[in-house]
């Protein structure tokens, strides 16, 4: 390697460290309200625990902590709201932060944050005794700066059953202020647990991956999304609207980059071995009889299952943690199978990142391509809709804990599992995941999920660096 390429190396590796100590620097502020001790309806387990810890951390963090705990009335939570906001007036490049864990609900599309001493008889004492959300959404966006974090862990189910009659579940989706990141604890509409141990399942999630070194604020989110879907049994689902452009690090890079580590030359790939042979593999130009006829769509009938791209050209194997997240790290191509086991090639086809399924080479094979949104919402529309087709669409063997399908739609998902973004994989049996072509942003893409738990489809989306199946639909 030339002197002048190492030079380059070691000048972007220290802008990548001080641009993230620049974001740390910066002045933050964060407003922390817990209510547990509530007086009229169940107090609550853990959010006093979720509230105290958020804010602990965040002042390890360099934030400053305006901390309201089981506020009595409305007329407190304005206070400390109004508090927090002459923090953030006039401080165009500060972060500001507000997390909430209590009873939330919706009336009418209309979200409340709720004081321990409210007792609200008919839906007009809301206005009177609870904080209306749009009133926090307001505050942010003329605070003006540069970027507001709000997260909500209450969506839980109306607490107060003189007026539940509506029947409206959850929260409802705000507008999102500009510079904006809105976090809820499962998505709108829906509801979430309190939870049995010392924090709740999104607060405890939320937590780990804000002590995650180096993770930008869409990673954090994104992480404690997958990791409460999944141990849920996707269930709950966090939701996430962010009208926020920029990056911002919890926890920065601490330490300069090793100078042996930039500088050590880039070494070329070895020539990827050939595959073993495997029982009904396929390629490119051999797609017959691995397909079926849902409604007006024809559809592959088992995952992909090729190693080159329709060009010819070869998609390379990562077979170790280390080539995995180095194919993340530099947005490259890869495949692999699970658990790096070629014989699980014949049953579960290959694991690939967004980076091949994205790759101008072409993923699938010619007349076929990776199906978008779009393509899949018509396929889960024509078997029943998200909260059934699962059942159509699962095999009817191999799934945990009796949560097979009929596979009567002929697309028979097996449980294949997935791989991380840092080489560790998730688990076979509980899960079937396939990637849209649809990109969510430039850290993440779309893909759907089907759980041993139930029989409905979901759609999230992902780091572009992990590792799924791919499905095919005909041109």
């Amino acid at each position: 390697m030339s002197k002048l390429l190492v030079k380059i190396l070691y000048v972007c590796a220290l802008c990548f460290i001080i641009n993230q100590n620049t974001l740390a620097q910066q002045q933050k502020y964060a407003l922390i309200i817990g209510v547990k001790s509530y007086q009229y309806v169940a107090p609550l387990q853990n959010s006093l625990n979720d509230a105290h810890d958020i804010a602990a951390t965040l002042k390890k963090k360099g934030f400053t902590v305006v901390e309201l705990y089981d506020p009595a009335t409305k007329r407190v939570m304005l206070d400390g709201i109004l508090k927090y906001f002459k923090l953030l007036q006039d401080q165009d490049n500060a972060t500001g932060l507000v997390f909430y864990s209590g009873h939330g609900m919706q009336v009418k599309g209309v979200n409340y944050l709720i004081p321990t001493q409210a007792n609200p008889q008919i839906e007009a004492d809301l206005d009177d005794q609870c904080v209306n959300m749009d009133y926090v959404m307001r505050a942010i966006e003329q605070a003006g700066n540069e970027l507001n974090i709000f997260i909500v862990d209450a969506c839980r189910n109306n607490p107060f059953r003189s007026f539940s009659r509506t029947g409206e579940k959850g929260l409802s989706m705000v507008d999102t202020p500009n510079g904006s990141y809105i976090v809820y604890a499962t998505k709108p509409g829906s509801v979430a647990s309190d939870g049995s141990g010392r924090n709740g399942l999104f607060t405890s999630k939320l937590l780990k991956y804000m002590n995650s070194e180096g993770l930008n604020i869409e990673q954090v989110f994104k992480n404690v999304a997958r990791d409460v879907a999944i141990a849920s049994g996707d269930t709950q689902r966090p939701w996430i609207a962010s009208d926020y452009t920029g990056d911002f690090f919890f926890t920065p890079v601490s330490e300069v980059l090793d100078t042996k580590l930039v500088t050590k030359p880039i070494v070329k790939p070895e020539p990827v071995a050939p595959t073993i042979a495997i029982a009904k593999d396929y390629t490119h130009s051999e797609t017959s009889g691995y397909s079926v006829k849902v409604g007006m769509q024809t559809w592959f009938s088992k995952n992909l299952n090729v190693d080159h791209f329709a060009n010819g050209d070869p998609i390379p194997e990562a077979r170790t943690p280390e080539e995995w997240s180095r194919a993340d790290a530099n947005k490259l191509p890869a495949w692999c199978y699970y658990d790096s086991d070629p014989l699980n090639g014949q049953t579960y086809g290959k694991l690939y990142n967004w980076y091949a399924v994205n790759d101008s080479r072409g993923l699938a094979p010619k007349g076929w391509h990776i199906p978008n949104n779009k393509e899949w919402t018509v396929l889960i529309e024509y078997l029943g809709g998200e909260a059934t087709a699962g059942l159509s669409i699962k095999s009817t063997t191999a799934w945990d804990e009796n949560g097979n399908g009929n596979n009567s739609s002929g697309v028979e998902a097996l449980p294949g599992g997935y791989r991380n973004p840092d080489g560790t994989f998730g688990p076979l049996g509980k899960y079937s995941n396939w990637w849209s072509s649809s990109e969510y942003n430039s850290y993440s893409a779309w893909y759907y999920l089907l759980s041993y738990s139930n029989n409905g489809v979901g759609r999230s989306s992902y780091s572009k660096g992990c590792g799924i199946s791919v499905r095919c639909v005909r041109d």
